[in-house]
Parts: C-alpha cells; structure tokens; sequence
C-alpha cells in the first residue's frame, strides 16, 4: 500500500503538471504582468554578483524568489515549462506541509488535509505563475507548523526552526515583517503557560528575533548606508498611493477622487527627478497617508470590509490563464464597483461562457466559505490555541491586504482555510455516518 505522504504528493504533482503540460508555455505568450519582471530578472541574476541591473531598482523586492528561479534556469535552462515544473514540486511538497500541520491536531487529518491541498485551484493555479508565492507559502508554511509543534512539545528547537523559516519567508516577502514582533507576543503566552523560566524566555525570545531578521540584516544595513532608511523595499509607497486610496475613494465623492489623482499626477511628475528610490516611496506614502487621514474614517472602514469580502469569495479558478483569455468585463475598468462588474457580466451575452464559469466557481466558493467557517468553530471548541493562531493569521493577511482585490490575496492563508475545511467535512461525515447507523 502507497505510503499517505507519497500518495498526497503524486496526487499533487499530476493535476500542476497536467495544468501547465495543457498550456502554451512559451515565454513570450505565457506570462503576463509582474510574472514579466520576475522572469527577467532572474535571467538578468538579480541579487548576485553577476547581476546587471542596478541596485536602486533592485531595492523594490526581496530576493527569495529571484534566487529560486535562477537556480531553476541554472538546473534545467531558461525552458519555462521545465522552470515551472520545478516549482510544482514545490508546491507538491507544500500540501505535504499543510497535511503535516493538521496531523498535529488529529493524526486522521493528515490524508483528507493533503488531498484537499492537492486538489485546490488556488494551489494549482498560483503554482503555474512565474511569481513569488510558492516559494513564499513553503517557508510560510513550515513556520506555522514549528510554531504549533512548539506550542504542542514546549521544545525550545522548533522556536530556532520557527524563526528561521520566517526569516526566510521575509526574505522572500516583505508581508511578514509585522509578524515577527507579534510572535514574540504569541511565544510568550506560550512560556507564560508553561511557567517558563523567566531568564531563558526573554534569551529565547531575544534569539527568536535575531533568527527572524538574520536573513535580511545586511540588506538593512545596504539601505541604511546606501539611501538613509531601514525600510526593506521601496515598494509601500507606490502600493498605498495607487491600489489603497483608490479603493477606499470608491467609496467617496467622484470630486473627492478627481482632486486625489490630480494631486498623485503631480507628486509623481515631481518624483521623477529623485534619485533615492525610498523618498520616492516616502513623499508617495506621505499624499496616501495624509488623504486616508482626511477622508471619513468609515469609508475606510467599508473599503477594509469590502477588500476582505472580496478576496475571500472571488472564485480562485478566475486567476486562470486560460479562464482569464475569455471575453470577460474588467473588474477595475468597472471602477471596482461589484454591481457594475455585474450588470456587464450578466446583461451582455458576449461573456455568456465566462459568466458560466463564474457561476459554477463561485457556488464553489461560497460552499468553501461555508466550510471554513463551520471547521474555525469546531477548531476554536477542540484545538484552542491553534485555533486562536490561525485566526490571528487570517485576520493579519486580511487586514494587511485591505481594499486591494484579488483571489491570490487569500493565498498565504489557504493552507489554514483547508485544515478549517478538513475538520469540517470530517464533521459531518462523521454526523452522516452516525445518522445511518442509528438508522
């Protein structure tokens, strides 16, 4: 009999396989958007010593990803079909490590958790894009699992092999640089609880932070010499300036959005001439935080809220290249407005076979919500902590994200949303077999 494990990872690898071995993965047709940039700089070696772009623009991403793809290149050729089976093994692995989390909880979780991974079209789409996120959810992945592990063994170890994966996953992404402060709250509750010496909770706590950041210290230290800050990346600016206001000014006055990209107009006409590509992002965040800071607090409020709707009830299989070649309205040139996007999609019969598609996938959706929500409550009655984790997790992604839409926002996340989905249809398996046998 085939092993659990062997069986979630074969499974896995055919249906990403058969995905991107269906597709036309020449270079030129295949990726689109920011897949461009990641693609081009992993040829041009970005973040070696061979590199041939120039460090101002370099500071715009975490390296991670960049390195992985040229590693990739460097094993089997600048072959995109052969790169992205490369990540599939990835990303085949990481339904290993969603099945491994459940199976702290409930060892019977580990089978139907790694299938359900194994067949998600969140996995298996994002799997097939040139884009940091299976890199990123691998290491994301692991530091949840040493952080529930810890908590389950109180063995100092898996703090060390927590913090080094979120090291990892901070050199691949900036996103999770507020979780290494918030940690430090949650390892605490845990020594706490545990009665932990108070002289070796703060060294462990002290060498959980050094490990978190000892991946991206020189980088931090490149910054502060080169352009003045401790920033990361320069790319907050430009992400609050053009995706954050706009989606909270979809909820204000049509004047209130004229004057706002009149004055973006200007500011970014006049950053041209800045050299240092952080007070670039710096006099951009300061126009998106001061207009946030006029504008009524409960508009941002509905932007948050609509953001976090969206994102979770937007049908993942959308992200899908091939979907996404369908004649299909713009969701952004419907000015992000749903009802709008609506209308066109279901009143003009030329998106009849996409707005089938939608129909079918968001009723998956929904059903998907549903389970998710009803497994959060069987976990917060029965696993508590963990329970209490994943929900922090959620909520951080959620909130980090805001009114920014798209499907791919809920993938950081996704591997707690199917560990909440196990728990559910194990529930009500359980419910429906116990009915029959009564009967």
């Amino acid at each position: 009999m085939i092993y659990p494990s062997l069986l979630i990872f074969i499974i896995a690898f055919l249906i990403r396989l058969l995905n991107i071995y269906f597709s036309n993965t020449d270079v030129n047709t295949y990726i689109s958007e920011d897949q461009f940039l990641y693609w081009d700089w992993a040829l041009q070696k970005a973040f070696t010593s061979q590199s041939t772009l120039p460090q101002n623009v370099l500071v715009e991403r975490m390296p991670g990803s960049f390195l992985f793809f040229q590693f990739a290149i460097w094993l089997v050729g600048k072959n995109l079909f052969k790169v992205l089976i490369m990540q599939i093994i990835i990303d085949s692995f990481n339904c290993f490590i969603i099945a491994s989390i459940a199976k702290i909880l409930d060892r019977n979780f580990f089978l139907i958790a790694g299938l359900l991974a194994a067949i998600s079209p969140l996995l298996v789409i994002v799997s097939s894009q040139v884009l940091s996120d299976t890199i990123f959810l691998l290491f994301f992945n692991c530091f949840i699992y040493f952080i529930i592990k810890f908590h389950q063994n109180n063995d100092s170890k898996y703090v060390f092999l927590a913090a080094l994966f979120l090291s990892l996953s901070l050199f691949t992404r900036t996103i999770v640089l507020p979780l290494i402060i918030l940690s430090l709250f949650i390892l605490t509750f845990v020594y706490i609880k545990n009665k932990f010496n108070v002289i070796n909770t703060i060294k462990m706590l002290s060498l959980f932070l050094i490990f978190s950041l000892i991946l991206v210290l020189p980088r931090i230290i490149n910054n502060y010499n080169n352009y003045g800050t401790v920033n990361l990346t320069n790319q907050n600016g430009y992400h609050f300036a053009h995706w954050v206001v706009p989606g909270v000014l979809d909820f204000d006055s049509e004047q209130s959005k004229a004057e706002y990209y009149e004055k973006l107009k200007k500011v970014s006409k006049k950053i041209e001439t800045i050299e240092n590509p952080f007070e670039k992002s710096s006099v951009l965040s300061k126009l998106a935080i001061n207009t946030l800071l006029s504008t009524d607090k409960v508009n941002i409020i509905l932007a948050w809220c609509k953001g976090a709707f969206l994102n979770v009830f937007a049908p993942s299989l959308l992200l899908d290249k091939k979907i996404r070649s369908l004649h299909h309205p713009s969701f952004y040139e419907s000015e992000r407005n749903v009802k709008l996007w609506l209308s066109k999609l279901f009143n003009e019969g030329k998106y009849k076979t996409y707005k089938n598609i939608f129909i079918f996938t968001l009723f998956s959706s929904v059903v998907f919500v549903i389970l998710t929500s009803l497994g959060l409550f069987i976990c917060l009655k029965n696993y508590t902590f963990s329970a209490i984790f994943f929900l922090f997790l959620v909520i951080y992604f959620l909130f980090i994200t805001g009114p920014v839409f798209s499907p791919k926002y809920i993938h950081p996340i996704i591997s707690i949303l199917i560990i909440f989905e196990t728990l559910a249809l194990l529930k009500i398996y359980g419910l429906i077999r116990k009915f029959f046998q009564q009967g």
